[in-house]
């Protein structure tokens, strides 16, 4: 069984076997459209719905939606079709994995034509995202808010 990792801090997917060795690494970008539902994926473990091969559109092409080599879903709450995919290679703005989404990760033909053909063998069982909701509240850079407090003296 294998497993995709995407890490929003650096942009890279990342596809892993089953004894979480790296067996190839990607740009990827969790871009989103402003007309989207979703604003950013949480970061978490997914299970993924697409194990052994890809769900294709018809006329997938490396300039289409999805890419040559269509899209791996992932159950994400609240959007069904969300998942990995390639696209837009050639778009006039930001081509390739930097083009926004309705929600998905974006990445190359290259690395979806690899992780198909690996997940033919060796079926994705969960997508992990990291580093893509921000930082923590813990973090001393995270955004805070002030709250003045009224006193009244009497």
């Amino acid at each position: 069984m294998s497993r995709l990792v995407f890490n929003g801090e650096n942009h890279q997917l990342s596809l892993l076997d089953g004894d979480f060795t790296v067996v190839g690494s990607w740009k990827a970008y969790n871009n989103v459209d402003s007309r989207a539902k979703i604003k950013i994926l949480i970061n978490g473990s997914y299970s993924i719905q697409d194990k052994k091969k890809p769900h294709l559109h018809p006329g997938d092409n490396e300039d289409g939606s999805y890419g040559s080599y269509g899209i791996i879903r992932f159950n994400y709450p609240g959007h069904p079709g969300i998942g990995v995919h390639s696209g837009q290679a050639h778009n006039r703005y930001k081509p390739g994995p930097e083009h926004a989404t309705m929600g998905c990760i974006r990445t190359t033909d290259e690395a979806m034509k690899k992780i198909k053909d690996y997940m033919e063998t060796s079926p994705l069982t969960t997508i992990t995202i990291k580093n893509n909701s921000g930082p923590s509240v813990d973090s001393p850079v995270a955004p805070r808010s002030y709250h003045p407090v009224r006193t009244w003296l009497a």
